[in-house]
């Protein structure tokens, strides 16, 4: 395993690894800086390892100004449902994109 990408996120590390079976995109709390943290997505290139790196790090801080948090490989929101990371980054939301999906959403289950 070789940290082929690290950026900086909040209160967090992302990760971009070189694993025998692809690129593995991870987050570690910057608490436990010996840690390369949560697989949250695997890429068979190291630009697609890379892009998702920023676009991850740009969903995940607006997901916490809509009161989500990090669960696993989803965001989680009480009385909302979970949204799978994968699935966010599959739809290569822009910032925009992704602040009306939230707010589609808190609409959507009645946060609104």
């Amino acid at each position: 395993m070789t940290v082929k990408y690290q950026i900086r996120c909040s209160e967090s590390d992302i990760f971009v690894l070189e694993k025998e079976d692809g690129f593995h995109l991870t987050i570690g709390s910057r608490v436990n800086p010996l840690s390369f943290g949560n697989k949250l997505a695997k890429f068979p290139s190291l630009g697609k390892g890379i892009d998702a790196a920023e676009q991850f790090c740009k969903l995940y801080s607006l997901s916490k100004e809509y009161g989500y948090h990090l669960q696993s490989t989803e965001f989680h929101k009480d009385g909302m449902k979970s949204i799978p990371v994968t699935k966010l980054l599959d739809l290569d939301l822009s910032y925009e994109g992704m602040r009306d999906l939230l707010e589609k959403e808190a609409i959507l289950h009645g946060a609104i």
